[in-house]
C-alpha cells in the first residue's frame, strides 16, 4: 500500500473545477477521479490549507453555476426562484430581512387583578343574565 496523501495531487484544481462546472462534483467522485481513497480525500481537504482552498474554489464554481441558473429563472418570472435568490444572496425573505438587525420585542404591562367586589362596583349595576330572575 502506498503512502497516504498529504495534499491533493497535481492538476487537482483544474479537474475539480471542471467537475464543478459540469455539475458532477461530489466528494466521492472527486476522490475517485483523483485516484485517492475517500477517507484520505476528506482528511486532506480539512488538514492541508492549499487543498482546502482548491476544494472551496471548486465548490464556488458549482455555487456560481447554480446561482446563475436560479437568476435566469427568476428574471423569466419564476417567483419561487426569485424568492430563493433574494433569501440566499441578500438575506431577505417574506418575513423581512434576516441579517443582523435587532429583534423586535413587544411588552404588555397588565395591571394587577381587582377584587370581585371592587370590579362589580366599578361596573355600576350588576348585569342581568337570562335566568337570573
Amino acid at each position: 500500500m502506498g503512502r497516504p496523501f498529504t495534499k491533493l495531487p497535481a492538476g487537482a484544481r483544474a479537474h475539480l473545477e471542471s467537475m464543478a462546472a459540469s455539475g458532477t462534483l461530489t466528494e466521492s467522485k472527486a476522490a475517485d477521479a483523483l485516484g485517492m481513497p475517500l477517507t484520505q480525500f476528506r482528511r486532506v481537504i480539512v488538514d492541508d490549507p492549499g487543498s482546502a482552498a482548491i476544494w472551496r474554489d471548486a465548490l464556488a464554481v458549482e455555487r456560481d453555476q447554480l446561482l446563475g441558473a436560479l437568476y435566469d429563472k427568476a428574471v423569466q418570472g419564476d417567483t419561487k426562484a426569485a424568492t430563493t435568490l433574494l433569501a440566499v444572496r441578500h438575506g431577505l425573505s417574506e418575513k423581512g430581512s434576516q441579517s443582523g438587525g435587532e429583534p423586535v420585542q413587544v411588552v404588555f404591562n397588565l395591571p394587577d387583578s381587582m377584587p370581585a367586589e371592587k370590579y362589580i362596583s366599578a361596573l355600576g349595576e350588576r348585569p342581568q343574565v337570562k335566568g337570573d330572575g
